[in-house]
């Protein structure tokens, strides 16, 4: 009888333990999104959603029988009185399991082991410790792993990773993680994106990264030296012979040694943005001859680019540098390649405020420069005139004075040009007029106060942004030649649209009126047959705030018009 008793407790344990795993005593439902297959008919599980239900209990998915759950979205739950075992999945088919944001007494080591196909597990913000990553031994296909910000200090059992076919290790924000030489050395055959963000990872001591000899992508932002704030161990010695992009950003470099990235001759991305460097780090990036994007924005010590070596470079950032200075030669080498300019925010130019031209003269290729927030006052003439695929141009922050050539060459290349906070009282009409294919000019942030009858004149442009340009006047017929022009009149001061009841019904595609503190009983009752594709704004009556385009519609009886795409 004894025996019978403890065989029946046993029993019930484990029906118990079961119904537990399985979220049995849980009638909380989550979202289902169901696939049939169209070649034969076969249903599969796109989605289970169940983020964010404060469940205490897993869900139950006996439900779905044999069928594949493609997602499994656990996120943002209450488990943190359950343990993860191998019974709480109990075989189950699950290609992604997210288990972000949430806290477990325990995982198993077997845990995961049961789980048929599993390629995506992200387990994100879970407080895992070095302790809890036994369970990473049992998922045998598992592709794609993310236990950013834990609580993992170190990583270094090397068994840990033997067999596993990771592609995607994200380790990022467990903060001075420590990895050890050779625990990564298994995931040689198969890794190719490693992300250490904001792990203080020490740049001067790399040997856990020696023979990843398939990684691509290597980001460690918010790395550190103990080597006077520099790199000075050559990369080739690590062997990553594949790299093709790292990123060093906000690491507090301030040398990088010449020589040290030979090795990488794969590289296609490097970003060094946030960093203390000066002007020598070309002598560095000038050995890696397969470079496509450089980025050195918010380097201050930068303040000269004398020559640049990379042939195959496409985009350059420069932004928030000190660069007062670049030498006629600087770009020679970049004619044919080198497709987007960043010099936003620099000192340029050092004085006088007329930019170099010899710089330029090269870069017949280029398809967006910017040059906001310098000190130019004056454009020569040439400056622009062999960028003749220039699309896209930024001089906003600068005190120009217009001319009718300064736009030279950009006649019929340039589609988008952005002119803010230049204090510009009147759009430099003529200098505008050249641009043939002009579609979009952002004008924000400059005080014309005051749109009279010819303030537009010529203008033909598909978007016009006029936002926080201090307009609180708009004369009649401002608007007359514009043909379903995108108009952005948002944080002004306009209190009146009369302006609108004579335009065309063909006037504006769509118009936003946001944040002009419109009063609806002060609207002119005669605006009834304007027509918008869309109308954004509101206005008030006493304390209740209405829509305009409702108000306009139902209090002013206007006739709305759809415009159609044949119009």
């Amino acid at each position: 009888m004894q025996c019978v008793k403890k065989s029946l407790i046993t029993f019930l344990l484990i029906l118990l333990k079961s119904m537990i795993a399985l979220g049995e005593v849980s009638m909380q439902p989550c979202l289902t999104e169901y696939y049939t297959k169209p070649y034969n008919r076969s249903v599969e599980v796109m989605e289970v959603n169940c983020q964010g239900q404060n469940l205490e209990l897993f869900p139950n998915l006996t439900q779905f029988g044999d069928l594949p759950i493609q997602r499994l979205d656990l996120r943002n739950n209450s488990f943190s009185n359950l343990t993860i075992s191998s019974e709480v999945f109990n075989g189950a088919s699950i290609k992604e399991l997210n288990l972000d944001n949430n806290q477990f007494i325990d995982i198993e080591y077997d845990a995961l082991s049961n789980v048929e196909g599993m390629r995506k597990l992200t387990m994100n913000k879970c407080d895992l410790q070095s302790k809890d990553l036994d369970f990473l031994r049992n998922i045998p296909q598992l592709s794609f792993l993310s236990l950013r910000s834990n609580e993992i200090k170190e990583v270094s059992d090397k068994t840990v990773f033997i067999g596993s076919p990771l592609e995607s290790l994200d380790l990022s924000f467990n903060s001075d993680i420590k990895i050890q030489e050779d625990v990564l050395k298994p995931l040689t055959p198969t890794l190719t994106h490693l992300r250490l963000d904001n792990c203080k990872i020490d740049v001067s001591n790399l040997q856990f990264l020696h023979g990843l000899s398939k990684l691509k992508n290597l980001s460690m932002k918010s790395a550190y030296s103990t080597k006077y704030n520099s790199i000075q161990n050559r990369f080739d010695s690590l062997e990553l012979w594949s790299l093709e992009s790292l990123s060093l950003s906000n690491s507090g470099l301030k040398v990088i040694f010449e020589n040290v990235f030979d090795g990488l001759n794969n590289l296609k991305y490097l970003d060094l943005t946030h960093n203390e460097l000066t002007y020598k780090i070309f002598d560095v990036t000038n050995t890696l001859p397969n470079l496509q994007v450089l980025k050195l924005s918010f380097n201050p010590s930068i303040q000269s680019v004398i020559k640049i070596l990379n042939k195959n470079l496409r985009e350059l950032h420069m932004e928030g540098t000190g660069v007062n200075l670049i030498s006629p030669d600087a770009f020679k080498i970049l004619g044919d390649s080198l497709k987007l300019l960043n010099l936003k925010s620099c000192q340029l130019p050092a004085e006088g405020g007329m930019f170099l031209v010899d710089p330029f003269r090269s870069l017949r290729s280029l398809r967006k420069l910017d040059l906001s927030y310098n000190y130019l006052k004056l454009i020569f003439n040439e400056t622009f005139d062999n960028l003749n695929k220039l699309e896209e141009l930024d001089l906003s922050g600068n005190t120009i004075r217009f001319s009718v050539h300064d736009f030279s060459g950009l006649e019929e290349s340039l589609k988008s040009l952005k002119i803010r906070n230049m204090t510009l009282q009147y759009l430099p009409l003529e200098a505008l007029s050249t641009l043939e294919n002009l579609q979009e000019l952002d004008a924000s942030f400059n005080n014309f106060t005051n749109i009279t009858r010819n303030f537009f004149k010529g203008l033909s442009v598909k978007t016009l942004n006029l936002t926080s340009c201090n307009i609180s006047e708009i004369q009649h017929h401002a608007f007359q030649d514009f043909n379903k022009t995108n108009l952005i009149l948002d944080e002004n001061h306009i209190s009146n649209l009369a302006f609108l009841s004579l335009l065309s019904h063909s006037a504006f595609g769509n118009l936003t009126l946001n944040e002009n503190g419109f009063n609806c009983s002060a609207l002119e009752h005669k605006v009834r047959s304007v027509v918008f594709e869309t109308l954004e704004g509101y206005c008030t009556v006493g304390n209740e705030t209405r829509q305009l385009s409702a108000y306009f519609i139902e209090e002013l009886n206007m006739k709305k018009i759809v415009l159609s795409c044949t119009e």
